[in-house]
């Protein structure tokens, strides 16, 4: 199946899925005003961040798994 990555999340979005618009497969597409579902992405990736520092035991690759923003 041939994917794409989410510049965010690092999910692996399918870019094709039988019977179902491709339009949707990817959040971004589903918003009318791309710049504001980047300003929410990032946001929401700097919330996960800022709540995953209460997890101080966990590993760096752990950490580095998680949400880019920039």
């Amino acid at each position: 199946m041939k994917t794409t990555k989410d510049e965010f999340f690092g999910l692996a979005i399918p870019t094709h899925c039988p019977g179902v618009p491709s339009d949707v497969l990817n959040p971004k597409k589903t918003w009318n005003d791309k710049d504001a579902y980047d300003h929410k992405a990032k946001e929401l990736a700097s919330k996960f961040h800022d709540n995953f520092k209460k997890f101080d035991h966990v590993t760096d690759d752990i950490r580095q798994a998680g949400p880019t923003y920039k």
